[in-house]
């Protein structure tokens, strides 16, 4: 609950949003933070605080270090109880890289997974896109694009009820001939499986454009697309507020086209599609953007619960299960 740029500001409000506009009947929260301080905020009555006091792990905080300082701390505790199986999900604002490193280490990876990937679901002009690796591996060899393609095919059959998902690999073009040896290896491998509906190589305009349902490409990459996307969403909106409001005749104009400037306002607000899930690991761990408001935190506490209510974890272990039997069959064939 501490943890963001705004901390009980954000994350307080957000799970009061979350319970005032869903039923909550089968669903309870485990709060882990300053309980003097939530105390102060909280009204809800399905949540129980666990006091971990002035225990913090900054933002600026390095996940080596955080490893070393991180016991007894909000974000250590909370995942914990989820390792430990009190609860099924964990939600959090907090430090990115401690994030990933506690849950790694506490909840553990899938059998067959090298590495959790961040995973998001950003919108385009048809529905959305499931997009991945955002930031959690900078260094990705092609085995590992392959698990991120078939844990990005879990996510979009769970939370974009796609039955059988087109899978992109983000590279500079569409040509089979463009891009690096790295991905031409993994194109390869994702064209070889029988278990993904591969399309090919997708260029960074096809995020918006719907063509693949799973966009699949390295941490550093996606991290730079989205956080562009990001930049770019604040611009038009900059943009709009500065036209509308420019002239009488611009306030005027607003009055008659209002409806499609909410609309417009409502599909490219970061808020409506926050709630990153660090897929690959033995139990669901929600990474809520950092400058997020209780808007966006809400978002992230659904992402939680549909995810805590499906069975993507499973389908995830029984698909890497399969490649792997796939891959080992055709070695002793050769």
């Amino acid at each position: 609950m501490m943890g963001g740029d705004l901390g009980v500001d954000a994350t307080v409000p957000g799970l009061s949003l979350y319970v005032n506009n869903h039923d909550c009947r089968d669903v309870s929260f485990e709060l882990f933070g300053n309980k003097s301080i939530i105390e102060q905020h909280i009204k809800s009555q399905n949540c129980t605080i666990h006091d971990t006091g002035k225990n913090v792990i900054s933002a600026s905080e390095k996940p080596a270090k955080a490893l070393k300082i991180g016991h007894g701390t909000s974000m250590f505790e909370a995942i914990s109880w989820v390792a430990q199986g009190n609860a099924d999900a964990v939600v959090s604002s907090g430090n990115t890289g401690a994030y990933m490193a506690f849950s790694k280490i506490l909840i553990g990876a899938i059998d067959g997974i090298e590495r959790p990937a961040i995973v998001s679901i950003l919108p385009n002009i048809l529905n959305s896109t499931v997009m991945l690796d955002l930031g959690a591996n900078t260094d990705c060899p092609p085995t590992k694009l392959l698990q991120f393609a078939i844990m990005g095919k879990a996510v979009s059959q769970v939370l974009q009820q796609v039955k059988n998902p087109k899978i992109g690999l983000l590279n500079i073009g569409t040509e089979r001939t463009k891009g690096t040896d790295l991905l031409e290896e993994a194109y390869v491998l994702m064209e070889k499986s029988e278990n993904l509906n591969f399309i090919g190589f997708v260029e960074g305009t096809d995020i918006t454009k719907g063509t693949a349902d799973v966009i699949v490409t390295d941490g550093f990459t996606g991290n730079v697309s989205l956080k562009t996307m990001e930049g770019t969403i604040r611009y038009i909106a900059h943009t709009l507020k500065t036209g509308f409001s420019s002239s009488l005749m611009s306030k005027i104009g607003y009055l008659f086209c209002r409806n499609a400037v909410k609309t417009l306002k409502n599909a490219i607000d970061p808020r409506n599609h926050n709630g990153a899930p660090l897929v690959g690991l033995k139990k669901i761990a929600i990474k809520s953007h950092g400058n997020s408001d209780a808007v966006g935190f809400a978002n992230a506490i659904s992402v939680a619960v549909t995810l805590a209510k499906s069975g993507f974890i499973d389908d995830i272990s029984k698909m890497i299960a399969e490649i792997e039997k796939g891959n080992s069959d055709e070695n002793k064939n050769n």
